[in-house]
């Protein structure tokens, strides 16, 4: 439970927490800026939350698991980092990492994701999208951007990007190649 903060998480933490103090909200049936972005708007959006607030942070590499817009579920972007080698225990989550919860205790199933900010050694304080701002709402499918407090219990898995990796170079399109010239032929 580290204090020191990366600078890139801290840019993450940070787009966070401008929508939750904006009081962020979803218009009918899950009409959000973070699915009109993602290109899957009226679905949930917690994990397009997630990736949005990397790509408002010019991170969105970092958590790139099914497109270049970062991960659009919770089960892609869990495998992802998994089979990254990403995930850290849980009591090491620090500022900026990505936690999958389960709150239906179904073992295998993700249902929420939200982004680390500060680990108090039993919960962990999470920006999270579409949840609810109290206990009585759905906490997987609510209705806003929150601060939440969630027991370690309730946790899967916790991702660590790889802060330091480089932003890959676009790929450039591949040339044409230049059209072939028959020779001249000549004539005897």
């Amino acid at each position: 439970m580290s204090n020191n903060i990366h600078p890139n998480a801290a840019k993450v933490v940070a787009a966070a927490k401008k929508y939750a103090d904006e009081g962020y909200s979803e218009g009918p049936n899950n009409d959000t800026i973070f699915g009109k972005r993602y290109g899957m708007n009226h679905q949930p959006w917690c994990a397009m939350f997630v990736s949005g607030c990397f790509d408002d942070a010019g991170l969105v590499h970092l958590v790139a698991a099914s497109t270049k817009k970062g991960f659009a579920s919770c089960d892609a972007g869990a495998q992802w980092f998994a089979k990254n080698k990403r995930i850290v225990p849980i009591g090491q989550a620090q500022a900026g990492d990505v936690v999958f919860f389960n709150f239906d205790k179904t073992p295998t199933d993700t249902e929420h994701v939200g982004i680390v900010v500060k680990n108090d050694g039993k919960n962990l304080h999470c920006y999270e999208g579409n949840t609810s701002g109290n206990a009585k709402g759905s906490q997987a499918n609510g209705d806003g951007v929150f601060l939440k407090k969630r027991a370690y219990s309730l946790v899967m898995s916790v991702a660590r990007p790889d802060w330091d990796a480089p932003v890959p170079a676009a790929k450039a399109p591949a040339k044409k190649a230049a059209p072939v010239k028959k020779a001249a032929v000549k004539k005897k």
